[in-house]
């Protein structure tokens, strides 16, 4: 075993380490997540966050199996007055892209549904059949003479 001398500035080790931080659908936005994709029983759902974008300002498209969500935000405030001029202008842009598991209905497309700045996506899963059992039997020898 090597012995390492110990440098409290060498940050490259900081930024190696998973940082586990739970996955809670609603609050993304708050902890710093933006893309969270789960499973339920029947779907497969991706959350995203959103925060102050407008429904008509997203654009989602899913092909070969990839979902793409962006979206863009521009707010501008001016005030005029015989004094002064003030001005503020803020855009905001959010692009996210990521593979979807097998085992989605193909044809069907997503649902999407944006609330308090969260998107979820909804991907249907393909139903699942029981694997079919097959009955092994015996077969009868034959007298030949």
């Amino acid at each position: 075993m090597a012995i390492i001398r110990w440098n409290p500035w060498n940050l490259d080790r900081f930024f190696e380490d998973d940082w586990d931080l739970p996955t809670v659908p609603g609050i993304s936005k708050l902890i710093g997540q933006g893309l969270n994709i789960y499973e339920t029983e029947d779907a497969v759902v991706a959350e995203m966050a959103l925060p102050g974008i407008a429904e008509d300002k997203i654009d989602v498209t899913f092909e070969n199996g990839v979902a793409r969500i962006s979206a863009n935000a521009q707010e501008k405030q001016e005030q005029k007055s015989k004094r002064r001029y003030f001005m503020t202008s803020m855009a905001t842009s959010f692009n996210y892209s990521f593979r979807v598991p097998e085992g989605i209905v193909k044809d069907a497309e997503p649902s999407a549904e944006l609330e308090d700045g969260i998107l979820r996506l909804t991907f249907k899963k393909v139903e699942k059949k029981e694997p079919k059992k097959i009955q092994v039997k015996k077969k009868a020898k034959s007298l030949k003479a």
